[in-house]
């Protein structure tokens, strides 16, 4: 068996998948010094993390957006993981960003299965005046066409008034409040603490820090010597997630509202946002005006922001990066009318791509 787990949780829009891919690339090297990062291949496919592992232990009760089908078919998978861990004399890493919104009885379900008493968890987290613009985009782009304001307001009734302690007691008991579950982090630390001998939060660096600063900080959390290089393999950006501009994320939202929620989120009209994004969007050399909060919830989001942030400080989370990466940026800017023009280059860039032309290019 590990004689150490270090379990990594997200969050979603916190640059996991990024940590994941460098993790992958490096798994063959850190075998030999006896760090265990499970890859496998499906078909000729990598999976580089543990996520839809997950699903065939927790199933759609823990992730409600995974059908039961799905779920079974991946409980060989997470059997596989365990045995692994099982059988590995050191140290195991094992990360998944959706883990970050199970309840705690699936947490709890979750690291019992892994079956190592010396676990540690580290969570990647970033302030949430970043991630509700990336996780609007994100709602976009899995195929719906909500307006960014309305997605706010969502959120907001979502998290209510009161004490933290009670909102999260209400979160835990709603298999629908998965957005809240992960991303309040003073009450995500509190979730996992129980769990593991410590926890690590790793905050997410604002723009404008030095490239890698993200990896040396989750480097440092992971505290595993000099195995892990203080550079990190280069990674294709296309290979991670994506950002888009706001007039990007319009034009797919227009796109999706023009046929019905079902081919929306099917795999065909999931492929063309993909090729969209990758082969229209992201080569341009003027993409537009990223997504900002509209200035009218700017100080609600950071009055969020700070009540979270506060329960953090009550705990005993180790801390690997400043603070004030968690609170919201009261200098960032706000974004309250989209440029029409931005949009109509976004619009003809698509259009442009659908009808087999070149599209301008940097």
């Amino acid at each position: 068996m590990a004689d150490r787990l270090l379990l990594h949780i997200g969050t979603q829009k916190s640059g996991t998948t990024y940590l994941q891919r460098v993790l992958a690339a490096l798994s063959n090297g850190l075998k030999r010094d006896g760090i265990l990062y499970p890859t496998r291949l499906h078909g000729r496919r990598e999976i580089y993390n543990h996520e839809a592992a997950a699903y065939g232990l927790l199933g759609s009760a823990a992730f409600p957006w995974v059908p039961e089908a799905r779920a079974r078919g991946q409980e060989g998978s997470w059997n596989g993981l365990v045995r692994k861990v099982g059988q590995w004399d050191g140290t195991a890493v094992v990360s998944g960003e959706a883990l970050s919104v199970i309840d705690a009885q699936a947490a709890s379900r979750l690291v019992e299965s892994l079956g190592v008493p010396n676990t540690h968890v580290i969570i990647t987290a970033r302030d949430l005046g970043r991630v509700l613009p990336s996780s609007w985009q994100q709602h976009i782009r899995n195929g719906r066409s909500t307006s960014f304001t309305s997605f706010l307001q969502a959120q907001a009734d979502r998290r209510g008034e009161g004490d933290a302690r009670a909102r999260a007691a209400r979160w835990n008991d709603d298999p629908d409040q998965t957005f809240w579950r992960a991303y309040a982090i003073g009450t995500l630390v509190e979730r996992w603490s129980p769990l593991a001998r410590t926890v690590s939060v790793v905050t997410v660096p604002r723009r404008g820090a030095a490239p890698d600063e993200l990896w040396h900080r989750f480097r440092r959390a992971l505290d595993v010597g000099p195995a892990l290089p203080e550079t990190p393999p280069a990674i294709d950006d296309l290979a991670a997630n994506v950002g888009l501009t706001e007039p990007e994320v319009l034009v797919l939202a227009a796109l999706n509202r023009q046929v019905d929620s079902v081919k929306a989120d099917g795999p065909d009209l999931r492929a063309l946002r993909g090729r969209l994004v990758r082969e229209a969007f992201t080569v341009r050399p003027d993409r537009g005006t990223p997504v900002r909060l509209p200035g009218k919830w700017a100080g609600r989001v950071r009055d969020w922001a700070r009540e979270d942030v506060e329960v953090l400080d009550s705990t005993s989370a180790i801390l690997v990066g400043p603070r004030s990466d968690l609170l919201v940026d009261a200098e960032a800017p706000v974004g309250d009318a989209p440029d029409p023009d931005e949009i109509a280059r976004a619009a003809g860039a698509a259009m442009a791509y659908l009808a087999g032309l070149p599209v301008r290019s940097t």
